[in-house]
Formats: structure tokens, sequence, C-alpha cells
């Protein structure tokens, strides 16, 4: 049956949730182009809001990966052999995709410890429940962390003796640019053993049009997610922001090859933050850049496992080769 492990909230010894996040909007918000880092809108309304993203019939990355794990699950299970393994899954989400692994390795009867890291504590309690529902007769064994990655990937190597498979799926990475996805990889890096592996989804370049209605889509729900973010700061910081005054929109940038979401402000007006008694102009369609989505192709993979100190062990893309998830070993 699935043996539950006490769920484990780890805290940032150095400064408080609250003061990060604080400390983050304001610097962002200081800056000549706003910008704020997409990690601030994943507190538990985000984590639900970015899962009716996934249920996007435009999203690609979505169907894509759960595509790729439904015809390579197998060859994914020979390689990692029958050791006894951590699955670990950084922003795990609802898991949703990762269960398509789950059940096969336990067909396999493989020793699975499943440790799942996310900052939502709803969604590690959400994900929980659902293994229950889906797992509950099988010998799984569940220990949820929240926390952010590099919390979690130090708690790994404090705490892991067993082999770990770490994935890092839905294009996450994609999430840094090239200079911090290289310092993130090689701190997850150094927390691994030589025999483990990493398993990480890219989204590939593909025609900008694609990539445009992917994460502009018809229903809002793109805008909704944007917009949590100026309700979150709102919530932590004592804001003012109207998000009836913000529009969301996401576009293609060439020179950053990322996709990039901004909400604008559809008029000129000033924003207070009293908590930190602070306030912020904003001029007619001025934006707010909200998320950076990178997308890659192949050499610049390849390169980016090199300069992180792994070694690609195979690639596993979908039909469309729109989506690759890379198998990687340290060395």
């Amino acid at each position: 049956m699935l043996t539950k492990l006490t769920n484990l909230c780890l805290k940032n010894e150095d400064k408080s949730t609250a003061t990060q996040f604080a400390e983050e909007v304001v610097k962002g918000l200081s800056m000549e182009q706003k910008r704020l880092p997409s990690w601030l809108i994943y507190d538990d309304k985000g984590s639900i809001l970015f899962q009716e993203i996934n249920d996007l019939e435009g999203y690609h990355p979505t169907y894509c990966e759960t595509d790729i794990f439904q015809k390579h699950k197998e060859a994914i299970g020979e390689i990692i052999s029958n050791q006894p393994l951590n699955l670990i899954e950084l922003g795990a989400g609802d898991g949703r995709k990762t269960t398509i692994l789950l059940e096969h390795f336990i067909r396999r009867k493989l020793e699975i410890d499943y440790i799942p890291i996310d900052v939502s504590e709803g969604a590690i309690k959400n994900l929980s429940k659902s293994l229950e529902n889906r797992f509950g007769n099988d010998s799984l064994r569940f220990h949820g962390l929240v926390a952010d990655y590099f919390q979690g990937i130090d708690w790994l190597s404090a705490n892991s003796s067993k082999r770990n498979l770490v994935l890092f799926l839905g294009s996450s990475v994609g999430n840094f640019d090239i200079n911090s996805a290289v310092h993130f990889l090689k701190h997850l890096r150094e927390s691994l053993n030589e025999n483990d592996l990493v398993l990480i989804g890219f989204d590939l370049m593909k025609d900008p049009k694609l990539l445009h209605a992917a994460y502009n889509d018809p229903k809002g729900v793109f805008q909704n997610f944007n917009l949590h973010l100026l309700d979150r700061i709102n919530e932590e910081l004592g804001g003012n922001f109207n998000t009836k005054k913000f529009i969301q929109s996401g576009t293609y940038n060439a020179k950053t090859r990322a996709v990039e979401s901004y909400v604008y402000s559809v008029e000129e007006q000033t924003v207070s933050l009293n908590s930190v008694e602070k306030e912020f102009h904003f001029d007619l369609w001025e934006g707010i850049q909200t998320e950076h989505s990178y997308k890659y192709t192949k050499p610049i993979i390849e390169k980016l496992a090199k300069d992180s100190g792994f070694q690609i062990v195979n690639h596993f893309f979908d039909d469309n080769k729109y989506f690759v998830d890379s198998l990687w070993k340290p060395i």
C-alpha cells in the first residue's frame, strides 16, 4: 500500500519567505523595465491556475511530454534498471505526467520512494490525496517536500542514500536564462552521486506563431495566472493593484530566445504598497515582465549539459519534435 511519510516544510534559514517576497517585488518594480520572477505567482491558488494552463488544448508542453512518457517509459525503465530508487520531482505540481512513470515502475516491481518538491503546500497535499486514490494498494513510498528548488536539492544532498532519478519537467528550466540555468544545474550536479540520473524537459524552438498561440489562450487562463501575481502583492504587501487596469500578453523575443509574458497598465496610474511604504508609477501601456520561457535547440541543450557537469544519456522526443525530455548523468 501507499506509505505516506510526513510532508516536510523546509524553511529558509537566512530570511523569511515573506521578507524574500517583499525584496523581490520592490527590486523588480524599481527597475527601469519592471520585471518580477515567475516563482512569485506560485502560492496555492497560483499552482491551481497553472494546472488550468496544463489543461489547455493549445499548451503543447503538457501533451507533448505526456506523449513522450507514454511512448518511452519502457526505454526509461530499462535505463534505470531494477535498483531501489528515489524518484525526485522538482516543481511537482499535480504530478499528472509523473504518474505514467510511477505506474510503469510499479508494474516492474521497482522499489520506489517518490519525493515531490513544490513551493505550494496545497499542491503537495493535493498530490498526496491523488496518489492515495491511485496507488493506495501499491508499494509506493511518498515523501512530499514544501520547498523551493535549491532547498529541495540541499535536502536531497543531505538525506539521500539510494540512487536518485531527478525529474525537472514541463520546461521549468526555461524559466531561467542560460547563465542562471548553468548555475542551477551545477548546484544540482553537486548534490548527486555518479550513478544518479536527471530527466529534464526542454521546450524546443518552433514556429513563433505556435508559441504565440500557446501563451495567449482565448479563454484568458494565462491572463488570470499572470494577474494573480498582482493579487498576491496586494495580499502580502498591502498593495492596491487593480487587476482590471492591467492585461496580459505573451510574445516571443528573438533576442532572448524566450516567450516573455507581460502585464500591461491600460492607463497611467500609481500603485502603493503600504507594508513597505513604496509607490510605483506606471505610464500608459507600461509593462511588468512576469514570465520568461526560453526555447531550446538540440546544440544548446548539449552545451548546457556539458557546461553544467553532465553527459547526455538519451533524448526522448515527441512525434512533432516540439519537446524533448533529456536524460543526463553526472560526469
